[in-house]
């Protein structure tokens, strides 16, 4: 593993926090359960324990825009907050202890949107830059506030909660 710029392979599970850390498709699907045509982050980039960017697209032949909406597509605002969760999952379970250590067992539930503000509409095929902080709020809970963009400028900001929970409790709670 490169210390400077760490991707994080299945063996770098085991290995010391260095940061950054570098999330290609793959990476991301071994810390969050999203795959298909629900797993809207490319990339995400681990600075810090509290603190991750990321990538998201949508391309030109999404389900998203089946009727959202005809003659002018652009991404229905949920998924754009449900990219930033995937992106603040993904680089939480991957670069902060305590989050590492609930890997089995556990899953990411979104719990609540504190705030969110869109800016501009976001059509097919443009890139998403996310910049992401944590904070924890209490044991298994995290609260989460960033700002989106892309070439085109200031995209969204939001403040979103979510929770790491026993994945047998689930669906049973």
């Amino acid at each position: 593993m490169n210390n400077h710029n760490p991707t994080l392979s299945p063996a770098g599970l085991d290995a010391a926090f260095v940061y950054p850390m570098h999330l290609d498709v793959d990476a991301i699907q071994r810390f969050i359960p999203h795959r298909g045509v629900m797993l809207f982050a490319r990339q995400v980039t681990v600075l810090a324990h509290d603190h991750y960017t990321g990538e998201a697209a949508w391309p030109d032949d999404s389900f998203v825009f089946n009727g959202h909406f005809p003659g002018q597509p652009i991404v229905p605002g949920v998924m754009v907050i449900e990219a930033a969760a995937q992106i603040a999952g993904a680089g939480l379970r991957a670069g902060d202890p305590r989050a590492r250590a609930k890997l089995d067992g556990h899953v990411g539930l979104l719990m609540a949107v504190r705030k969110c503000l869109f800016r501009r509409p976001v059509p097919p095929g443009l890139k998403l830059h996310f910049a992401l902080r944590t904070r924890q709020v209490s044991e298994g809970v995290i609260n989460v506030a960033g700002e989106v963009s892309s070439e085109r400028g200031r995209v969204a900001s939001l403040e979103f909660v979510f929770a790491q929970a026993p994945a047998d409790q689930v669906l049973d709670g």
